[in-house]
């Protein structure tokens, strides 16, 4: 079965536009040459620092979240970006509906990063130095990280990482790949995916770390 035609997430600059969006998969010249007007190609030097505060593919042709309807409208998408955002806001204002979807979020992302992601050796300032957003859920990591616990998910430009504080007094430090001033922890990358920013800006509710600097 054809995957269903939508526009999805394909980076996050921090510094200007915020999420670009563009087409999950190729769609015939005819009907692209509709859309264009309300698409742009970006390109590195499109960007106020090249792509250094860009996670994922900027590259190509983007739309701003303000044309999305436009885009969606005149190609006849009916799984729109304004359908998905309204599911997971009436989600998170149903209590019982939030803890079942949060839930679920947590499970995917552990699995996706866990099963999936990269597990490079990194030092958390500099992660925390060249990021381009850092969510931290119910801010574990600011009451946490200095009893060893707490999560974060970091958006870099060379992916996302979950990272899992793993240094109290009985935490194994030996599955420790990334380097903290606390001790250390556990990291995993993946490359920049719109399910799993979707995921991770679910589980989170985009709470933005607050804590001490990381660096």
């Amino acid at each position: 079965m054809a995957e269903e035609l939508k526009l999805e997430t394909k980076c996050y600059d921090a510094n200007e536009y915020g999420y670009l969006y563009g087409l999950n998969q190729k769609i015939p010249d005819k009907e692209f040459e509709k859309v264009k007007p309300y698409m742009r190609d970006f390109r590195r030097k499109d960007f106020v620092d090249g792509i250094i505060k860009v996670t994922g593919r900027p590259e190509g042709y983007r739309c701003l979240e303000k044309d999305v309807s436009k885009v969606e409208e005149i190609l006849g998408i009916e799984n729109t970006l304004a359908k998905r955002q309204e599911k997971i806001k009436k989600a998170l204002a149903d209590p019982i509906a939030k803890v079942n979807l949060k839930d679920n979020a947590y499970n995917w992302l552990n699995t996706l990063f866990k099963k999936t992601g990269t597990h490079p050796k990194q030092n958390l300032s500099r992660l925390a130095l060249h990021s381009t957003k850092i969510y931290d859920p119910d801010d574990s990591f600011k009451n946490g990280s200095k009893d060893g616990e707490g999560v974060l998910f970091i958006y870099t430009p060379h992916g996302m990482w979950y990272v899992i504080n793993n240094c109290s007094e009985n935490s194994d430090t030996s599955l420790n790949n990334v380097e903290s001033d606390d001790g250390g922890a556990i990291g995993y990358r993946l490359m920049y995916d719109d399910t799993v920013d979707t995921l991770i800006r679910i589980y989170t509710e985009e709470n933005e770390y607050s804590g001490e600097r990381l660096y």
